[in-house]
């Protein structure tokens, strides 16, 4: 009999331990899992953000440039940045993310900078800010796309930064182009 109620208190014991184990695991792998969610809703959050003030810098181009090459730039803006913004969106609603059209109070000032100019001025504005732009953007895609958890989104930040890069080397050829007419 004492050899009974020794194997059911050692049955007991063993057992306990391990449930602590497996619900310490299990809350660790929440948090872990939280974190990731919290990494890509920010992502969404930000890419949104800055394609929605690529999509109205690139309408504003379009409206004050007397420049073909920047009126053509501020085209493939608003198409390029209204494609992957949907794809976003789509992204966001599905994870139940909740997000805005509006742009951040940063965003508006650098676009109430921009409205506010004209001709050449406005021209290398806006140049500038696309270049401050497309790197930060470039970026935060690199950084989902090497350390995102949800595959979905790695996968669409993977797909956006040749996209990224292009309008990059673009704004920059036309930097130069502007700078070499300027000499």
């Amino acid at each position: 009999m004492k050899k009974f109620i020794l194997s059911v208190a050692l049955l007991l014991a063993t057992t306990t331990a391990f449930a602590q184990r497996t619900e310490t695991a299990k809350t660790q792998t929440q948090q872990t899992a939280q974190k990731g969610t919290e990494q890509d809703r920010l992502f969404v959050m930000k890419a949104l953000e800055g394609g929605n003030a690529e999509i109205k810098k690139g309408a504003l181009a379009r409206s004050k440039s007397k420049n073909t090459e920047i009126v053509k730039y501020g085209d493939m803006m608003e198409n390029d940045h209204h494609s992957v913004n949907g794809k976003l969106k789509q992204a966001a609603q599905q994870r139940g993310y909740k997000v805005s059209d509006q742009l951040t109070a940063e965003a508006q000032k650098m676009y109430s900078t921009l409205d506010k100019m004209e001709g050449e001025a406005f021209d290398r504005e806006f140049v500038n800010q696309m270049i401050a732009d497309h790197r930060q953007a470039i970026e935060l895609f690199k950084q989902q796309a090497a350390n995102g958890t949800d595959q979905e989104l790695k996968t669409l930040a993977t797909n956006a930064l040749p996209t990224l890069e292009t309008h990059l080397r673009e704004i920059e050829r036309l930097q130069a182009t502007m700078n070499n007419r300027k000499n």
